[in-house]
């Protein structure tokens, strides 16, 4: 074996450190870098806006007699319907209120559940929903008054700027005049609207 001398392996050496660099240089020329770059991102502003339109509804009788019977006026805001004082004497006798819920926002809205609350001190059944029945009267939330009407279910959605109308029944469904007055407060059904 021939032994190299050190000219040799100097220049071997060299030889080598030139390939090396001259790899590099020839990889780096053949990789590019590419970038992405973001400008202003905004994420935009939207409202939720789903409430009760007017500020008043009168209640529209119907039934077999108007004597004794009265429908109480209903205070309307955004946020809540209160029905004054109202008066049903017979079977049959009953008040509806045309409602209108809105949705002034710029967000879809769905109605997510209906709660009723019975009124005070009063046992109610059945109790589900858009109706609930106590003692002699019932209370319904209805889409629709046609026929017996439907009563109002969750889901669906309410579109911006969109409009559904809800009629709020209260209706003496016993069969039985009382002789004495009876007397129910604190009834009430709570909607619930979420995001669509």
């Amino acid at each position: 074996m021939k032994k190299i001398n050190s000219q040799t392996l100097k220049y071997l050496l060299l030889i080598v450190a030139i390939l090396t660099l001259g790899i590099g240089v020839a990889y780096a020329a053949l990789s590019a870098t590419l970038n992405i770059t973001f400008g202003n991102v905004t994420q935009n502003a939207l409202s939720w806006n789903i409430g009760f339109q007017g500020s008043s509804a009168t209640g529209t009788f119907s039934g077999t007699s108007s004597t004794g019977s009265s429908c109480g006026t209903a205070t309307i805001t955004s946020s809540s319907v209160s029905v004054a004082a109202t008066s049903l004497s017979k079977p049959g006798d009953k008040c509806t209120y045309t409602l209108t819920v809105k949705n002034s926002g710029t967000v879809g809205g769905k109605l997510n559940t209906i709660t009723p609350t019975a009124p005070s001190g009063v046992t109610c059944s059945p109790i589900s929903g858009g109706s609930m029945t106590c003692g002699n009267i019932t209370y319904r939330l209805l889409s629709s008054t046609s026929g017996s009407g439907t009563v109002l279910t969750t889901g669906g959605t309410l579109n911006p700027s969109a409009s559904s109308t809800i009629y709020l029944v209260v209706e003496f469904t016993g069969s039985n005049v009382v002789g004495t007055a009876v007397e129910q407060s604190g009834a009430k059904f709570e909607l619930y609207y979420v995001q669509a």
